[in-house]
């Protein structure tokens, strides 16, 4: 297995610089040949949204499906990815960012009777204390 960096993933995805697009698919591609999966984190997850959201200005939606799309792939593997998934489940119906629902979703599959948080997106998801 073979692990990817948040800019290696958004570069493969979005394709707005050639070279380096070229280089990650490469990269990517020869891990498939080699039947090793390249390996994306929780932490990469995270930022990956966070990046496509901000930068690229994907919309809520077009995020979901990014998701989606490379979670269905066994290109890659995944640090937790039911986890993931119930993630993006839980973008369709409520508010919260997919980092807020993943952090608390693993924290609950951790043991933890709740998650803390300050945001207001969680107020009132099950599993989240919202300190507003």
């Amino acid at each position: 297995m073979r692990g990817l960096d948040t800019n290696v993933l958004v570069r493969y995805l979005v394709k707005d610089d050639l070279i380096q697009w070229q280089q990650a698919s490469a990269y990517i591609k020869q891990a498939k040949v080699e039947d090793k999966p390249c390996f994306i984190n929780n932490v990469v997850l995270c930022e990956l949204t966070w990046v496509l959201g901000t930068s690229y200005k994907l919309s809520r939606n077009e995020l979901m499906g990014v998701l989606e799309k490379i979670l269905r792939t066994n290109t890659f593997d995944f640090e937790n990815r039911s986890a993931a998934w119930w993630s993006v489940q839980q973008m369709k119906r409520g508010k919260a960012d997919f980092a807020d629902y993943l952090v608390g979703r693993i924290n609950q599959e951790a043991g933890c009777s709740e998650t803390a948080s300050l945001d207001k997106k969680v107020k009132g998801i099950e599993g989240f204390k919202a300190l507003l």
